[in-house]
């Protein structure tokens, strides 16, 4: 009895000594996550708080390695005393752009950010932690702060234009960049998601969209022919003032006089302005009569008229 129970003991010994050895094989230079936080709590609780760290999904690094799913084994960092060892990702970590995108690239590489590679944020060297960070926020998106503050971060001309008197609602907090631009990559210029301006447009002004009977040609072409998308001093994102917008196409055409500006001439300066009627619009703007300038389904429309 007693020889049955010391084979049996030898047997298990040696079994627990070869599912060891391979464990340890396969964590060769991995220190653990809970190593991590003997130094780094502050980071591993942020870390623990968010969806990376969730164990029942098989793609987050949590279901992994945890920490050392992005930041390499750390075995060597923990032995050096946290010198060395260890890639940082942060947004002023030395290590090269590509290498951080790549950690990252590594999970994230379908939907939105599909069409990163040969995007105009990574050709100019954009690193995902320069608006990314996985461990000051917790919310899903994990940016660094509310998203117009991180794009403002370099596109500072875009925020002063937010702050002109006519302007989409960003400032307000009504829509948001990525409303209109995909950040990670597109197939249209400015990062516009959708496969062409007009359609990103039209996505909120469907009435403009037509089909109409009347086309006004620029309309068909870009919005951006009129409109400027960010901010304008001039009414409803007009890039121009009126009429000098519209005298950029229609000059010394149909009216009188229509490549100057439509005012009282000379000889009527200081004169009422119901005394000198004549055939211009005073100061005013080809709106007066030009009323459905996206276009008409009158039948009288062909000249965009009210």
């Amino acid at each position: 009895m007693k020889r049955k129970f010391l084979i049996f003991a030898v047997i298990m010994f040696a079994f627990f000594l070869t599912v060891n050895a391979q464990r340890n094989e396969g964590d060769e230079g991995y220190a653990g996550s809970e190593t991590c936080m003997d130094c780094h709590e502050e980071h591993y609780q942020t870390y623990m708080k968010n969806y990376h760290a969730v164990k029942r999904d098989p793609r987050t690094p949590g279901a992994r390695r945890g920490c050392e799913s992005c930041h390499g084994p750390g075995a060597v960092h923990v032995d050096e005393g946290g010198e060395g060892g260890i890639l940082s990702l942060s947004a002023t970590a030395p290590t090269a752009v590509e290498t951080k995108n790549a950690v990252c690239l590594e999970c994230h590489e379908k939907g939105t950010v599909s069409l990163w590679h040969g995007s105009t944020h990574e050709n100019r060297a954009v690193s995902c932690s320069d608006c990314h960070s996985i461990h000051d926020r917790h919310r899903k998106s994990l940016a660094k702060s509310t998203q117009t503050e991180v794009c403002t971060q370099c596109h500072r001309r875009i925020e002063s234009e937010s702050l002109r008197q006519s302007h989409h609602p960003i400032r307000e907090g009504k829509i948001k960049c990525s409303d209109c631009h995909n950040s990670h990559g597109t197939i249209a210029d400015k990062l516009v998601d959708a496969q062409h301006i007009n359609l990103k447009c039209f996505e909120c002004h469907a009435e403009k969209r037509g089909p109409f009977l009347w086309e006004h040609p620029p309309v068909v072409e870009d919005c951006l022919s009129c409109h400027t998308p960010h901010g304008s001093f001039r009414s409803t994102l007009l890039n121009a003032k009126m009429p000098y917008l519209c005298q950029r196409c229609h000059a010394n055409s149909v009216h009188s006089g229509i490549n100057e500006l439509q005012a009282r001439s000379p000889g009527e300066a200081g004169q009422p302005v119901y005394r000198a009627l004549n055939n211009r619009a005073f100061y005013r703007a080809c709106l007066n009569c030009h009323t459905a300038i996206h276009g008409s389904n009158h039948p009288s429309g062909k000249s965009l008229v009210r």
